[in-house]
């Protein structure tokens, strides 16, 4: 099969790559960046997003999205969801009968909805039934690195998802299929609000006992999300819920965790961002999951606490001490 991947990022660069170099699959990817596009063509680089691992020379780039979809199969997805809304615009007129994998981890903050229903909603009706989402514990140098890598591929259509399965799948890179599109969406997304949450706690000195306690009620509260807005409660405990939740939260590579971290140590969040050309997912989806909550009227007191954290400005010390000293409650008051 003929693959094209947008977006030349981190995790768009070691996806291509390993499909070009692993699966032997015709495989392009599309980046903006002129630069990154002819160091991948010619020294087989990615300088920017992926510097250490040289590519496999059956990766080609290009910068004209045109090419990369027509000559496309299958089309690979990612790009930080922010930047999502306008480029699937821009990716639709393109499009004829591809198959649609998103490994994008987040939600659509304009409309406030799910990447995949957007898809379905700007996409030609053919493609509704081709899109699938890849999500979970994958970090794009270690599976750049070879590292053996699990994670699922969600879809509505069985048949969509086989296909991806079966494509997709090595030794190195194992795919389990589910058809809770949305479970995995939420999963990936908010993980990244709980990831900055956990890397304050670090930042400000505390152990693996906040941390831990920390990450458990934090995937309760992705959980309450994720029921009330029809996701299963299953999604949550595999490897799109906590098995991402724990890479993300505890892993150094984690863009989320490392700022948070930086926050913890009382650096100011303007000069963080400033020194960072990796997009840090959960700043925008903490916005979004806040306004998802209240919709369906429900608690998410970290997300909540991260969020004043970040945009009112409210001191790390005192987020800690508001969230220690909310009213006791039973564990699983999910419902």
């Amino acid at each position: 099969m003929r693959v094209s991947v947008i977006g030349g990022g981190s995790w768009g660069t070691s996806f291509a790559n390993y499909l070009a170099e692993i699966k032997k699959l015709d495989t392009k990817i599309w980046a903006v960046e002129k630069e990154v596009v002819e160091a991948i063509n010619k020294d087989h680089k990615n300088p920017i997003y992926l510097p250490e691992i040289k590519l496999s020379e059956n990766l080609k780039a290009t910068v004209s999205l045109e090419e990369a979809i027509k000559n496309a199969e299958i089309l690979v997805l990612a790009i930080p969801s922010k930047f999502c809304p306008d480029m699937y615009k821009k990716i639709s007129p393109f499009l004829e009968a591809q198959y649609i994998v998103s490994l994008t981890k987040g939600l659509d903050e304009v409309n406030i909805a799910f990447l995949s229903d957007r898809m379905k909603e700007v996409f030609p009706k053919e493609i509704k039934d081709k899109i699938s989402i890849i999500s979970g514990p994958s970090f794009a140098k270690e599976l750049a690195q070879k590292f053996p890598t699990a994670v699922v591929v969600a879809s509505e259509n069985e048949e969509t998802a086989g296909l991806i399965q079966n494509e997709f799948s090595s030794e190195i890179l194992r795919l389990y299929v589910t058809d809770d599109i949305h479970g995995v969406e939420l999963g990936g997304a908010l993980k990244n609000v709980i990831a900055i949450a956990a890397g304050i706690a670090a930042g400000m000195g505390f152990g693996y006992n906040s941390i831990a306690s920390l990450i458990t009620r934090g995937n309760i509260e992705i959980i309450r999300l994720g029921l009330k807005l029809g996701a299963k409660e299953q999604t949550f405990l595999g490897l799109s819920g906590i098995g991402d939740l724990m890479l993300t939260c505890f892993g150094p590579l984690s863009r989320n965790r490392t700022f948070g971290f930086r926050v913890g140590k009382g650096e100011r969040i303007e000069e963080i961002l400033k020194d960072s050309k990796f997009v840090v997912e959960g700043l925008t989806t903490v916005k979004t999951a806040l306004k998802l909550a209240k919709t369906v009227n429900i608690e998410m007191p970290i997300t909540e606490h991260v969020y004043r954290i970040i945009y009112e400005e409210l001191p790390v010390k005192d987020a800690l001490k508001s969230l220690m000293g909310r009213s006791l409650k039973k564990e699983w008051n999910i419902r």
